[in-house]
């Protein structure tokens, strides 16, 4: 072994440099994948034999590329997806309504950032290179991928998409909630609608639980400060009476009709709210006639009129969808009882979805119009 410091050692170690380090020089370098300038040519070993290091290299390292492909804006494929489809920078830049100059250096600087050439400049305009053209599409499969996210985030941002949790009261009628949601789906077909069913007062806490965004309801019993409630609709109140009782001779009931008729009914604490409505619109506001039977909801309370344990109330989209036999329906005269079918959230909820719907509804009528509409059926 010869040692470090002999003359064919150095002479070696130099040699060996110096075909590491070689690279083209401008002139032979300027391919269609390839930008180097002239700086390049000034590579070599130094006096000792050493190459440049990275840091100081003018050769542009991955490392390097890399992290400029991080700081990549979407300005430049904007810019370069122009040129490239209009092969001249005039047409591009009016297009991108930009100034030519500047569009020029938006791009020289993209070429920079991807250390290559994607244009070829001459005389007689500009032509895509090899990685120009390779480019292209990729950079318009980013364009659009960026320009639905964008339009995704401003979906759902301004409530056009998402997910929206609805429950609607048993009680509530399919001519006035069906209508609404079907409405909304078609408006807003990218708001994931989930409907589940309940009763008033357990809808209103599952509103301050967080687990429903909306729900139809009848009367809150307790809505306080943190939720707000909106009427969308009324509906009548109808007798349901046995079929061979006396009054179900009769087209039309009067409130005085039903006075002192043994009653069945519910329980209060399934809505104590709509169970005080209800009575007050029949028999006056404050009347409580004693209750015959009590049943846990509807359809119980129409069989127990079947089996003539009374007669019983209830509004008139339910009566539709319940129908059982020995049991007569009977309107009432003018004034109709009614009841309103309101819409409750809670006021601190932030889902951009429900604030859409509430948009939706748009403003709330009068309690005059609502009244006019429904005494008019």
């Amino acid at each position: 072994m010869l040692p470090s410091s002999s003359p064919m050692n150095v002479a070696s170690s130099t040699e060996a440099s110096a075909i590491h380090c070689r690279v083209p020089t401008a002139a032979s370098a300027r391919g269609p994948g390839l930008v180097i300038n002239a700086t390049m040519a000034a590579i070599s070993p130094d006096r000792r034999g050493r190459c440049p290091s990275p840091a100081s290299s003018p050769v542009r390292s991955a490392a390097y590329h890399r992290d400029n492909l991080r700081r990549m804006e979407l300005r430049h494929m904007r810019y370069f997806v122009a040129v490239a489809e209009e092969l001249h920078y005039g047409r591009a830049a009016r297009r991108l309504h930009v100034a030519q100059p500047g569009l020029s250096q938006q791009i020289k600087a993209f070429e920079r950032e991807l250390g290559v050439e994607l244009f070829a400049r001459n005389r007689r305009g500009v032509a895509l290179t090899e990685a120009g053209a390779a480019l292209l599409p990729a950079a318009r499969d980013v364009l659009a991928r960026a320009d639905a996210a964008v339009a995704l985030a401003r979906a759902y941002g301004g409530g056009q998409a998402g997910r929206l949790v609805v429950s609607v009261t048993r009680s509530a009628p399919r001519g006035v909630v069906t209508p609404l949601l079907d409405g909304f789906r078609s408006a807003c077909p990218a708001v994931e609608l989930t409907v589940t069913s309940g009763f008033t007062a357990r809808d209103e806490e599952r509103l301050r639980e967080g687990s429903i965004d909306l729900a139809f309801v009848r009367l809150l019993d307790d809505p306080g400060d943190d939720l707000a409630t909106r009427t969308v609709g009324v509906e009548p109140i109808v007798a349901a009476v046995p079929r061979a009782h006396p009054l179900a001779r009769r087209r039309r009931l009067r409130r005085a009709d039903v006075a002192g008729q043994p009653m069945v009914w519910w329980p209060r604490e399934h809505g104590p709210a709509m169970w005080d409505r209800m009575l007050d619109e029949i028999f006056g506001a404050g009347v409580r006639p004693p209750v015959a039977h009590w049943e846990p909801e509807e359809e119980h309370m129409l069989h127990a009129v079947a089996g003539d344990r009374g007669i019983t109330f209830i509004t008139e989209g339910k009566a539709a969808t319940l129908r059982v036999p020995g049991v007569a329906v009977r309107r009432f005269a003018e004034p109709v009882p009614l009841v309103p079918v309101d819409v409750a959230w809670r006021r601190d909820n932030p889902n951009p979805a429900l604030r859409r719907f509430l948009a939706y509804l748009g403003p709330a009528p009068g309690a005059g119009d609502r009244l006019t509409a429904a005494s008019s059926r």
